[in-house]
């Protein structure tokens, strides 16, 4: 797009087209305030139906009639999903209706509002999903391929509407040419339930039972919004659940606090399925854990190539595999006017856990996780700004930077990190001033936190922690931790215990490897949280940071041990099955 230059000669020509262009913006309402506007000599979305492609003019007429012509025709960013004159034609019949321009101008200016989004969206930024921004109605449109006969694929809109000509670009953005218009769902998430076909009855009837199908039909808002888990029922019977008396009998053995009170349990069930905010398929692909309207209990998800897992849980004994969400279902991803609905293929439900020990290796982050040299002992080590790993956050002063290491061979003195790798950490007020991680999901109850590294630096390299759950107040632990530390290889296990010390790897206990307690936290609800590190002192040191423990209070502190091919180790385990196992004389 080329700026065209303005001389002297023509200066009286550009005075008059701006005070032309300044009348006409001036019926773009509130939304044109304070925008910067552009001449150019490429065709806008306005000339370029009028010159090129008069197919669409109907819309314009109607964004006439609204107040649009001056946005359509101002330079900027618009993404419009323009209806044919046809495809209006059609809709006006089937709503039996003379025209649009019938309609008042206030729904026609949300009908307007509700085909253009204000950025930049290609059709190579689609998904089977939401848009990645809100229209200007502030909903959003939805978008999915699919197959058309035998062999040709469409992108459907909205599931209302196919796009008939995609990525048609001019000076102020892109149109897609569609062959509907295109409504927002005036329906609430309660309505959309009672909606849903015959093989969701057992659903819909504990949902009416309970009044939840009510709250999601009134209560309607400007912030209000629901998210709904739906369950058919070939996802109940993916558990054997047939009827509401075998969901009930497997709700008693999830909340056994409830089991000889049915009403709680189908309450329970019930608000477990909802959610209080607006969370597409792909909201839910960047998080962890969504807090339901059930009392301290969260619904998992973890993101595994194309798929979205729900309530997947694994500890060191335990593994419980997850539900997928149905991509594919018509419902998922249904936008209501107060909220979304997502359908699953499996059943979940609220769970009573008690404490489980997690045994955190601190560079099991997505980002990592995706690299080549991803445990690769070794391997060069990769060097990360902040925002650019999603679960873990850091920031401070003079480009503080985190760098992925690796150690190439096993060494008895300090070289034992679990699986060869670690996280360095410049911890020091003028370089990296705080962090904070999001934990594996923690279930309910008190647990000692225990941080694991390698001893670097001199003394006052420290640091102090917290732990943040939303909806609670922060807990700050009691421990600030020297990073210059030795560990005790002459005291006893249990001396050491008592002064808040312990040995983590394995094979050869050393003086340079230390475990350190940072102090104990209450875990209020089953999910992922934040633990936050804040430097206190020291200089300019990297410090390598292997693993962080969450163990409940009552459990062994002590065991099991890690050795540097991540295995958990236990008392009398022999040393050739401590890794390395090659060498079997170096154990102590």
């Amino acid at each position: 797009m080329k700026t065209q230059s303005i001389n002297l000669g023509s200066k009286i020509k550009y005075i008059v087209l701006f005070c032309i262009a300044l009348t006409i913006f001036s019926s773009c309402k509130d939304y044109m305030e304070g925008k910067t506007f552009l001449v150019s000599d490429a065709r806008m979305i306005d000339e370029y139906i009028e010159q090129k492609d008069t197919s669409m003019s109907v819309f314009l007429k109607v964004a006439d009639k609204a107040g649009f012509r001056g946005m359509l025709h101002a330079y900027g960013t618009n993404t419009c999903f323009i209806p044919t004159n046809e495809a209006i034609k059609v809709y006006c019949q089937r709503m039996n209706i003379p025209s649009l321009e019938t309609l008042p101008v206030e729904d026609l200016e949300k009908l307007i509002k509700f085909h253009i989004v204000r950025d930049s969206v290609k059709s190579a930024d689609f998904i089977d999903g939401r848009l990645k921004k809100a229209t200007m109605l502030g909903k959003f449109l939805t978008t999915r391929t699919i197959q058309d006969g035998a062999s040709e694929t469409v992108i459907r809109v909205n599931r209302q509407a196919n796009i008939l000509e995609k990525d048609i670009n001019v000076a102020n953005g892109i149109i897609h040419k569609i062959d509907y218009i295109l409504t927002p769902n005036p329906k609430t998430v309660g309505e959309m339930i009672e909606q849903l076909p015959d093989n969701y009855s057992l659903f819909k009837s504990i949902m009416k039972e309970t009044a939840m199908t009510d709250t999601l039909t009134i209560n309607i808002g400007k912030d209000v919004w629901y998210t709904v888990f739906l369950q058919s029922n070939e996802s109940f019977a993916t558990q054997n659940i047939t009827d509401k008396e075998g969901l009930l009998q497997k709700m008693k053995t999830a909340q056994p606090d409830y089991a000889d009170n049915p009403v709680k349990l189908m309450e329970l069930y019930a608000q477990y399925h909802v959610v209080n905010r607006l969370a597409y398929a792909a909201d839910l692909a960047v998080s962890s854990a969504e807090l339901t309207r059930a009392k301290n209990q969260v619904i998992t998800l973890k993101s595994k190539k194309d798929s979205l897992i729900i309530n997947e849980y694994q500890s060191v004994t335990t593994f419980e595999k997850g539900v997928t969400v149905n991509k594919n279902s018509e419902w998922t991803d249904m936008s209501c006017s107060n909220g979304v609905m997502i359908d699953m293929d499996g059943y979940i439900q609220p769970v009573k856990r008690g404490p489980q020990a997690v045994y955190w290796e601190i560079t099991d982050q997505p980002e990592i996780k995706k690299l080549a040299s991803y445990r690769v002992p070794g391997a060069a080590a990769v060097t990360f700004k902040p925002g650019e790993l999603s679960e873990l956050n850091f920031g401070g002063k003079n480009s503080p930077t985190v760098v992925y290491g690796h150690i190439s061979a096993y060494n008895s003195n300090g070289g034992q990190y679990v699986n060869y790798d670690y996280l360095g950490v410049k911890f020091y007020p003028s370089i990296v001033q705080w962090m904070e991680i999001k934990t594996p999901v923690l279930t309910e109850g008190v647990y000692n936190v225990w941080i694991c590294w390698r001893r670097m630096g001199s003394a006052g390299q420290t640091f102090k922690s917290s732990f943040k759950q939303d909806g609670k107040d922060d807990q700050i632990l009691p421990n600030i931790i020297d990073f210059a530390e030795y560990f005790s290889t002459t005291n006893t296990p249990e001396v050491n215990l008592n002064t808040g010390m312990k040995r983590y790897n394995a094979k050869v206990g050393t003086s340079v490897v230390c475990s350190r307690l940072c102090g104990a936290i209450k875990v209020d609800y089953t999910g992922r949280h934040i633990f936050r590190m804040d430097a206190v002192g020291g200089k300019n040191q990297e410090i390598p940071i292997d693993m962080i423990q969450f163990i409940p209070v009552e459990q062994d502190q002590l065991w099991p041990r890690f050795d540097v091919a991540g295995n958990a180790i236990y008392p009398g385990t022999a040393c050739d099955k401590i890794a390395p196992y090659e060498q079997t004389t170096i154990c102590n």
